[in-house]
């Protein structure tokens, strides 16, 4: 059955602020996830009529309504775990496929990260590709900036250039 609840976030006063003015979300909860320490609910959206993911700890006044599912076909159109290896942090972007260049000595977290069915192609002795789909996010270019000068993201364009400019905002801000 579908679900209805609502979200918030804290305020630097770490009181809780409401997402859409306290408007209530009505879901379709289809499978509960654990990522960086947390849970999320993968539900299908109907207004939006897509899948989307909540953190469970910030749902409130959360009841059970009459209505049966939607999104039981969205759903069974994706793998899990692959579903959870494209998205960083649970943040949504546009997915992508994201051609990288790592440092040899970085196989280890790749693997981890992607998963041991991930094409890896040496590009010379000391480095290799990846080709992967990945949510655009924030949090995916933390990922990446975390490496440091070991990765590399080769194409496409317009997220090499994101990341660039990310970073020279960055940089200015230090400056």
């Amino acid at each position: 059955r579908c679900i209805r609840f609502r979200y918030f976030d804290y305020t630097v006063a770490k009181e809780r602020q409401y997402r859409h003015g306290g408007a209530w979300y009505e879901i379709s909860p289809l499978s509960l996830m654990w990522d960086d320490e947390n849970y999320y609910m993968l539900g299908y959206d109907p207004g939006a009529e897509k899948l989307k993911h909540y953190r469970v700890d910030k749902m409130t006044e959360i009841s059970a309504l009459d209505q049966t599912r939607d999104g039981k076909e969205e759903f069974s159109k994706i793998d899990m775990s692959q579903y959870s290896k494209k998205v960083f942090g649970m943040f949504t972007g546009e997915v992508q496929n994201v051609r990288l260049r790592f440092e040899n000595s970085l196989v280890e977290p790749v693997i981890d990260r992607f998963g041991r069915d991930t094409m890896i192609l040496a590009s010379d002795e000391s480095h290799f590709t990846i080709s992967v789909d990945v949510a655009v996010s924030p949090q995916f270019f933390a990922w990446v900036f975390g490496f440091g000068t070991a990765v590399e993201i080769l194409s496409p364009e317009n997220v090499r250039e994101d990341y660039k400019q990310k970073f020279l905002s960055l940089a200015e801000m230090y400056h």
